[in-house]
């Protein structure tokens, strides 16, 4: 069996780094977003965690990624998005909406990233850990 390492990299400057996550139970449909944009120097330019109204773990994906998102056009207009959903990487580096129940936050990303210069990737959940911890602490019941 080979391993494989998993290391998470700053970004060049004056590139920040946004990374999300979600945490989402099909049992009680709660949903949580969690997220950090951090600088050249990994140092951590902003953070958050909280619960979100989404009704599936995809859409609370892209529900932390707006938010995240908004933070980081905040420090700088070159962003490198960074998620463990590969699903998600992929369709936001294909140029489509995706199904219907997601084009709403889709159209808004797309705006959002059109003015900017934005680099998708993905990356395996063990370096995205901050990112998974913070949408874990997001768990306040919702309203």
């Amino acid at each position: 069996m080979r391993s494989l390492m998993v290391l998470w990299h700053p970004p060049d400057a004056p590139m920040v780094k946004l990374n999300t996550d979600e945490a989402f139970s099909t049992s009680t449909m709660e949903a949580r977003e969690g997220g950090l944009v951090r600088g050249c120097n990994g140092g951590l330019l902003r953070a958050f965690c909280s619960p979100v109204a989404a009704s599936s773990s995809f859409e609370a994906e892209l529900m932390a990624l707006i938010r995240g998102f908004e933070m980081a056009m905040e420090f700088s207009t070159r962003i490198w998005i960074e998620l463990d959903s590969a699903a998600l990487v992929t369709l936001l580096s294909s140029g489509q909406l995706g199904s219907a129940d997601l084009r709403l936050h889709m159209a808004l990303i797309r705006s959002m990233t059109s003015q900017r210069q934005v680099r998708f990737s993905h990356i395996y959940r063990e370096g995205n850990r901050a990112a998974d911890f913070l949408a874990g602490r997001g768990s306040r019941p919702l309203p």
